[in-house]
């Protein structure tokens, strides 16, 4: 599977702000569950704002790394096949 570092996604959101779907190549992946989430502080020296990590099951059961920051929105960070 292909993936580039970084690449930003449409994401809607369930309970509690969980990615519930994401938009990829045109077609919509369903999220079955959030396997685990966290925050990290980002290279804060270098001004790089917080980011919520949201390591998810897709339907069809591929898992994926999520990360949002407000300033910039969802991005796609890893695909785990």
């Amino acid at each position: 599977m292909e993936l580039r570092r970084g690449h930003r996604v449409e994401v809607t959101v369930g309970a509690g702000g969980r990615p519930a779907a994401f938009r990829r190549q045109g077609r919509w992946v369903r999220i079955v569950e959030v396997l685990d989430e966290w925050e990290e502080t980002g290279r804060w020296w270098l001004g790089e704002e917080p980011r919520a990590v949201h390591r998810v099951l897709a339907a069809g059961g591929a898992a994926y790394e999520l990360h949002h920051q407000p300033s910039s929105g969802w991005q796609l960070h890893r695909a785990f096949d």
